[in-house]
């Protein structure tokens, strides 16, 4: 089994507590473990937010231990970063079977502990479950987000994104505009299925006379569009 002290010193220097700090709390609280730590770990490039697999130090840490061992860190969000990380490293570290102490926690945050010869999860499952709702919390933000810009932009009459619709072009003021050209075009498929040509039949002439290539089903996507937007 190998005991591994990990510490952190922000970069940015937003979050940071001195290297000597970090090591006496690491080591009281391997100690009240009954545990020694091999190797004092300092990570010292980064911001909390950057993943822990994705550090220099964190990720040679994490791929070099096993079965057994132990990562003692003193603050839990300088390992878990954001949400989706988070659940990324414990998952890590469960089939691994590390364990992560850590000591504003007072507990073991990926790995279920033995108390009293009777298996209990401890805090590593509210870890995970509290993840999992700051995830889900961050990507529903992120929809919600994305919705209310579009419908917006639609109540502005401007572009919301997605494919710009054949016969037509983004202006420089964010609105869609025709595209004359193509509005020809499309004056002219009106024209020929008015006739009762078949889209088929449509899409030959259009690709001979004008070197259009388009499906039979894309004529008929852009004359039923055409129709709905009269």
């Amino acid at each position: 089994m190998t005991i591994i002290g990990y510490i952190f010193l922000d970069v940015n220097r937003d979050d940071l507590i001195s290297l000597e700090q970090q090591r006496h709390a690491i080591e009281k609280y391997a100690h009240e473990l009954n545990l020694t730590c091999a190797e004092i770990l300092v990570e010292q490039k980064y911001s909390p937010v950057v993943p822990l697999i994705e550090r220099n130090e964190g990720s040679q840490m994490v791929e070099n231990m096993g079965l057994g061992d132990i990562i003692i860190v003193m603050h839990a969000r300088w390992v878990l970063g954001n949400p989706k990380a988070s659940l990324s490293l414990l998952k890590i570290l469960k089939e691994k079977q590390i364990s992560l102490y850590c000591v504003d926690l007072a507990g073991n945050i990926s790995m279920p502990t033995q108390r009293k010869l009777v298996s209990s999860k401890g805090i590593s499952t509210m870890v995970t479950k509290l993840c999992e709702a700051l995830s889900y919390g961050e990507s529903s933000k992120h929809g919600a987000a994305i919705r209310a810009t579009k419908a917006r932009l639609k109540k502005e009459g401007k572009y919301a994104g997605g494919p710009v619709p054949y016969g037509w072009q983004v202006g420089e003021n964010g609105k869609l505009q025709q595209e004359p050209n193509q509005q020809s075009f499309i004056s002219e498929m009106v024209r020929l299925k008015n006739d009762r040509w078949s889209y088929r039949d449509i899409s030959i002439k259009m690709e001979e006379e004008h070197g259009l290539k388009l499906s039979h089903e894309g004529i008929r996507r852009i004359l039923l569009k055409n129709s709905q937007s009269v």
